[in-house]
């Protein structure tokens, strides 16, 4: 199996873990608090990974012209908007659907990717991504009536907007990334991958928690009253951006953002075993076809 394979699991592995730690949080923290611990939490412990990276191995951390700079802080700004926007489709009641559309930034990527990056998918990959696609959309209305008219009133609903505005966002921040840390020079495919996730979760520790402090000033607090309980977020979070940016690395991003597809199975998983949540037939059937569309890509 290729090494961006295993991180880009890896990395959808432990972002499921993330997101249910943040889903237990929010009842104490409010959902911005909740997504606040992604970021402020992670940056402590994206530092203690990098000392201890350096600290064993003696190598010298990579050069960071203008360029990186610019693209990190770039990435870094657009993924805290990303999660504004999508801690803001929390309270409407098209949730599901509005979510759905967010899923859409796998195929964003690929455009992003191709025009930024000048990197264009085979058609295999292609089509993966966009069965992958479909497959997500599926498992954010399974939870729903679905029926045409409900699909048709989200197409024009205000949350269809928001939520396609956040698939774009995180889609542009993810080729950002990459375009930041092929501007590194010098040090190895690990050394960069943590040296950049540390930058970049302390761009956005400082610029989401200023935006909260203004905004949302108690569950700005809460985040940190509640250190015991919301710590652990941190620990995934940033095992999470390693290993994502380790894969972006050694592969384009758009199919290693497909193949992280993946989380949404482990995150079914960890409903069922953690939440007790039961999964019906249209979810399995959209797991599975989840599951054909990561296989494809692998086999590309």
């Amino acid at each position: 199996m290729d090494v961006w394979v295993l991180f880009a699991v890896s990395a959808a592995a432990t972002q499921a873990l993330r997101t249910a730690v943040q889903r237990r949080m929010v009842l104490s923290l409010g959902s911005y608090g909740a997504a606040y611990i992604r970021f402020s939490y992670a940056c402590p412990v994206a530092w203690l990974c990098f000392l201890l990276y350096f600290s064993i191995t003696g190598e010298k951390p990579a050069g960071l012209p203008v360029f990186f700079w610019a693209w990190i802080n770039i990435a870094a700004l657009t993924q805290v908007i990303f999660t504004i926007l999508l801690v803001q489709l929390f309270s409407h009641r098209s949730f599901a659907a509005a979510v759905a559309f967010s899923k859409t930034e796998v195929l964003q990527t690929a455009i992003f990717e191709a025009l930024i990056l000048g990197v264009v998918v085979t058609v295999q990959t292609g089509v993966a991504i966009a069965i992958g696609v479909f497959a997500t959309v599926m498992l954010a209305f399974v939870k729903t009536n679905f029926s045409i008219s409900n699909v048709w009133q989200s197409l024009v609903s205000r949350q269809m907007a928001i939520g396609l505005s956040a698939g774009a966002f995180l889609g542009f921040c993810t080729v950002a990334y990459g375009a930041a840390m092929q501007n590194m020079t010098g040090g190895s495919l690990l050394n960069n991958a943590i040296y950049a996730a540390a930058i970049g979760v302390t761009i956005q520790a400082f610029c989401f928690g200023a935006y909260l402090y203004v905004a949302k000033r108690k569950e700005f607090i809460a985040s940190f009253v509640e250190w015991r309980s919301a710590s652990m977020a941190g620990v995934w979070a940033s095992l999470c951006s390693i290993c994502w940016f380790a894969a972006f690395l050694n592969h384009g991003v758009a199919p290693v953002r497909a193949v992280g597809q993946i989380e949404l199975l482990f995150s079914v998983a960890f409903s069922i075993l953690y939440f007790k949540e039961r999964v019906s037939n249209r979810e399995l059937v959209a797991m599975g076809i989840l599951a054909l569309s990561i296989i494809m890509v692998l086999l590309d």
